[in-house]
């Protein structure tokens, strides 16, 4: 017999297909409710309940709604209340502890910053550093790993067999069981030279990955500075986009003044307003700038990038730098840190071609050892020793050795090729950074000097203009080169600065020793 009743389980009942949609729904609703978090003494609708009132409701009438009016309104008041309950206790406790601390920094607070601390902070925080002080960690770990090879070797081993055997004439079969339990040392004597080679390399290794520690920390103290001063002048950009929206908020009202008057044409109005418009068009781009700059600098210190960073400078500084050309070169050749890994990666090489070659020599290895047997569990009874001498000397590996050698050799070729490649790329940089340094100081000197004449220039168009003996396109022309010249000269001091920064990169500066610009000693 067939029967058209579905049955579905849900948290240990059973229900027939008519009703489920009912008590689902039921059921969701009071999940809904036990989610809204109350926890309290506050009566709630028990499950069971629930089901049996939806069911008896179905089977009442099975033409009425999935859930009763009474039942619905019931399940929304509880709900509500819970609701309500949870924003009062949230409420509450964010009246409690106003700030919260995100990090290190509390959101509602800005943190203050001079150059030397921001650099610190990046130092402090950066991913970067964190990982190659890890690389670092396993490079003394392969150290260990390479001097291993000459230590000597200690092992257990135990053995349990079942063995059947057939003896006689006859064939008869016994069945015997041998228990074993061993104890060896071996001691390598000599390798070749082999442990020696890996474990020089692996030394290496830590001296090259010490070196990559130091390099990470530059390029970040180098991302920092120019974080900073590119925060500070964006800074100093949106201040002079502003100063030029107020000039010309002040021109417009004096030319509309006179244009009410009648002594100047509407084309004044009009030119005015566009280059009004212009200048706050200006002002809107660099206070996004100086947003963008900000979070930047945020992701560069490890900050969540909302955080709010005031600076301790207020304009870009201007310092004079002493260190020469030739002083910057020799200090690169002997501390920057991709210098002297290439000069390790040829020491390394220099050793795989000993560690290659030590498959030419032979191999001596002294061991001693001891067992036990016997056919009853643990195999105890018995017992036996060995000394043993082994000396290995190879005759033929089908040339393995050999192209292993020609192999190492190319390599080291290779790798003395690369060292002088980074010597030329590294001088390179230092002097590409020198000569932007004193670039941009010429520069600096050369748009102080417009500024100063671009903004009298600007006081004498407007007087003259107010005076009625000067045009409109004056003043608008003025304002615009003064506009020109503040800005180059924020960009020639930052450069400016950058390239110091960007020169001791290069030059391989310690950065923990607090000199943001080096003396010549």
């Amino acid at each position: 017999m067939s029967s058209n009743t579905t049955e579905y389980g849900y948290g240990g009942f059973a229900m027939n297909k008519k009703i489920s949609k009912q008590i689902l729904v039921a059921i969701m609703l009071t999940s809904i409710s036990a989610a809204a978090g109350a926890a309290d003494t506050t009566e709630h609708l028990d499950a069971t309940d629930i089901v049996k009132h939806a069911a008896s409701a179905e089977l009442s009438d099975s033409r009425k709604s999935d859930v009763s009016p009474e039942l619905r309104e019931k399940l929304s008041q509880q709900i509500h209340a819970d609701m309500a309950k949870r924003a009062e206790k949230a409420a509450k406790k964010k009246e409690a502890d106003p700030v919260i601390v995100v990090g290190r920094v509390p959101r509602n607070e800005a943190v203050q910053l001079t150059l030397p601390r921001t650099v610190g902070m990046a130092l402090d925080y950066n991913r970067d550093i964190k990982m190659a002080h890890y690389d670092l960690k396993s490079a003394e770990y392969a150290i260990n790993e390479a001097r291993a090879g000459k230590m000597p070797n200690v092992n257990y081993s135990f053995a349990a067999t079942r063995s059947s055997s057939q003896t006689g004439v006859a064939g008869v079969s016994t069945i015997g069981n041998r228990f074993t339990n061993g104890l060896s040392v071996s001691i390598p004597l000599y390798t070749g030279g082999k442990v020696e080679g890996m474990t020089e390399i692996a030394k290496l290794g830590k001296t090259t990955a010490q070196e990559e520690v130091l390099r990470v920390e530059q390029q970040t103290k180098l991302n920092a500075i120019k974080g900073y001063y590119a925060l500070l002048a964006y800074k100093q950009l949106k201040d002079v986009y502003d100063t030029s929206v107020t000039n010309l908020e002040g021109h417009v009202r004096n030319v509309t003044a006179q244009y009410n008057v009648g002594t100047v044409a509407k084309l004044d109005v009009l030119t005015s307003d566009v280059s009004l418009a212009n200048s706050k068009t200006d002002a809107v781009t660099a206070a996004n700038n100086v947003a963008n700059a900000e979070a930047s600098l945020d992701n560069i210190l490890g900050l969540p990038i909302n955080t709010r960073l005031e600076l301790a400078d207020h304009s870009l500084p201007f310092n004079e730098y002493n260190m020469s050309l030739e002083d910057a070169l020799d200090y690169a050749m002997k501390y920057r840190p991709e210098v002297l890994q290439a000069a390790l990666a040829v020491e390394k090489a220099d050793e795989n071609i000993g560690v290659a070659q030590s498959g030419y020599r032979p191999t001596v290895a002294v061991g001693a050892g001891r067992n036990w047997f016997d056919t009853d569990f643990p195999g105890t009874k018995n017992k036996g020793w060995q000394l043993q001498g082994t000396v290995s000397l190879p005759i033929w590996d089908g040339g393995a050795t050999r192209a292993k050698t020609k192999e190492a050799k190319e390599a080291f070729t290779k790798a003395r090729e690369n060292e002088q490649k980074i010597r030329e790329a590294v001088q390179l940089e230092v002097k590409q950074a020198y000569l932007a340094i004193r670039s941009a100081a010429q520069r600096v000197q050369a748009t102080q000097t417009v500024v100063n004449q671009a903004t009298e220039s600007f006081k004498i168009a407007t007087v003259r203009y107010q005076a009625g003996v000067g045009i409109n396109l004056d003043v608008l022309d003025a304002q615009l080169n003064l506009d020109k010249a503040r800005t180059n000269n924020i960009q020639a001091l930052y450069d400016y600065n950058v390239g110091i920064a960007t020169l001791e990169k290069a030059m391989g500066m310690d950065v923990r020793t607090g000199a943001v610009i080096p003396t010549n000693a």
